[in-house]
């Protein structure tokens, strides 16, 4: 039987952006991440005891679990119904069935009133949890590599699949042997293994009726079996096919080679610490120990670093909230564009947003997210045998990555200008260029003026100290400027998660999108029809 007609492989190039997008959104998951730790435990619990009991019952599973969920190999996935991971609230009335007060999102924080991993330290009967929440690093740094543009571009993922088909077939060869695929094969592997009942048909079709789905066991290996078995894959590979396995375009970016955005002479590396930063350490750690030493897996071993994809959606989301308070201060960059007054009310409006990430605010969550629909297919990423040398990240790559068809404050408009930017911070210790208001966003115009980053620096931090000491409401409150549909963040209901407290628990945002709506602290209300107006957060 030809590959053509394997079970789910002809549609892999359109469903690996919605892979895509559940691994950036993983990979801005804040207060440590979401591979190790105290949240990896989480939710790992909250996919066992909650959400594999309402599959299949409508709605989508918050971010967390939607991640736990496609890491669970055998079980059915959730790539089976998109890899989607649903707005908050989505799943709201049929999670309330099986979890009660237990929030759907943000996940409670450790200790907390609803704290999701109180099953694993007081005994109760959990099968699955703490091996899932062990495993959950395997995944955490493949997106690195495909950060790259051109893993979006139709024409290179079509190709993809056709070396994919031929992976699926050295498999057959070569059963006993660990292929490790190259990073366009493994997009397109991880993909096709979400979807998991036409994986196992596939499999079926290639190996024979009784065969189990070949699970990417590389994942296990470590440094050096990495290297061995890749090698070896690549000397079955070529003699099987009669071509190189891998070459600039599709080998794995060496995780030394920081992400433009993710570098130290980032622009925005004043406030990467958002997403790792854990303001309530302190009064959390206890609580922190105790799960530690009831799944030590997950815990244990260096820190696992972010892909770059936290940096992106930082630049993103920055950009898109200078944008409109720089504007409404100056007529539309018609006057007063030199002000330091309207500088420093940007920055400040700015690093509010920035600061928000660490207490589970303004984060892309859910696959609605602009964001999120920014990253899609599409062609003109790519030109087969452009690349050269060993795989790599280009100042452009980040400008280029994101698309901008029809959304509030587009892709282009928020990143224009910080190609050039980024150019200058890998320079060896030049100047930052001069960039115009005419071509480039207001935000790279102030981070790129002498001493711009310095500022900003500064001000984050005391934004941030504001945050830790009088919460995070009353930070927004005092640094917001101009309010007005732009600048409102989604505060989620408290129910118990630990953050903060927020009533009105929900409100319209235009810059992120999403509905309106309406309720008490504990998700009651509805969707309605978008405010066009900033609704007072009380009660912090």
């Amino acid at each position: 039987m030809g590959t053509d007609a394997l079970e789910g492989v002809a549609a892999l190039p359109d469903l690996c952006p919605s892979l895509l997008r559940l691994f950036h959104a993983a990979d801005c998951f804040p207060r440590g991440g979401l591979f190790t730790g105290f949240y990896a435990a989480s939710a790992a619990v909250r996919y066992e005891k909650y959400w594999l009991n309402i599959m299949g019952s409508g709605g989508s599973p918050p971010l967390d679990v939607a991640f736990a969920w496609w890491g669970l190999y055998g079980l059915k996935s959730s790539a089976d119904r998109g890899a989607r991971q649903g707005q908050p609230c989505e799943a709201a009335l049929t999670w309330k069935t099986v979890a009660a007060d237990h929030p759907l999102w943000p996940p409670p924080a450790p200790g907390s009133a609803s704290d999701a991993t109180v099953p694993l330290t007081s005994g109760e009967q959990i099968v699955y949890a703490p091996r899932l929440a062990a495993s959950m690093s395997r995944f955490s740094w493949q997106l690195h590599t495909w950060l790259r543009p051109h893993f979006l571009d139709q024409s290179f993922l079509e190709r993809a699949r056709t070396r994919y088909e031929r992976f699926l077939a050295l498999h057959a060869d070569h059963p006993a042997a660990t292929l490790v695929p190259t990073a366009d094969i493994a997009l397109m592997w991880h993909t096709h293994v979400g979807m998991s009942s036409s994986y196992a048909a596939a499999c079926r079709q290639l190996y024979g009726q009784e065969a189990e789905p070949w699970r990417p066991d590389y994942v296990d290996l470590d440094l050096q079996q990495t290297a061995e078995a890749y090698s070896q894959t690549a000397q079955l590979y070529a003699a099987k096919y009669g071509e190189p396995y891998d070459g600039p375009e599709t080998g794995w970016v060496s995780g030394d080679v920081a992400y433009p955005l993710a570098a130290p002479t980032s622009p925005i590396a004043f406030a990467l610490n958002a997403f790792d930063e854990n303001p309530q350490q302190a009064e959390q750690q206890a609580r922190l120990d105790q799960v530690a030493a009831v799944v030590p897996q997950a815990f244990s071993g260096p820190a696992v670093p972010r892909a770059g994809a936290h940096g992106l959606y930082l630049a993103w989301l920055a950009s898109g909230r200078a944008m409109p308070v720089f504007g409404n201060l100056t007529c539309g960059r018609c006057c007063m564009t030199s002000s330091a007054d309207v500088r420093q009310h940007t920055l400040a409006h700015t690093i509010t947003s920035l600061v928000s990430v660490s207490y589970f605010l303004e984060l892309p969550a859910w696959d609605s997210h602009p964001y999120m629909k920014s990253i899609d297919a599409r062609k003109g990423l790519w030109q087969a045998g452009s690349a050269t040398g060993p795989p790599s990240f280009s100042p452009s790559d980040p400008e280029r990555y994101l698309c901008s068809k029809g959304y509030v404050m587009p892709a282009a408009e928020r990143m224009a200008g910080l190609s050039l930017l980024l150019s200058s911070a890998g320079g060896g210790g030049k100047a930052p260029p001069a960039l115009s208001l005419d071509s480039a966003a207001p935000l790279w115009v102030l981070l790129a003026r002498p001493a711009g980053a310095a500022v900003a620096s500064a001000a984050y931090k005391k934004q941030n100290s504001d945050a830790a000491k009088r919460g995070v409401g009353v930070m927004r409150q005092r640094n917001l400027q101009r309010r007005n549909s732009h600048d409102a963040g989604v505060y989620y209901g408290s129910g118990g998660t630990g953050y903060y407290t927020a009533s009105p628990a929900w409100y319209w945002d235009g810059a992120l999108g999403g509905g309106g709506y309406y309720g008490n602290d504990h998700g009651g209300g509805g969707y309605g029809e978008p405010q066009r107006r900033m609704i007072t957060v009380q009660g912090f």
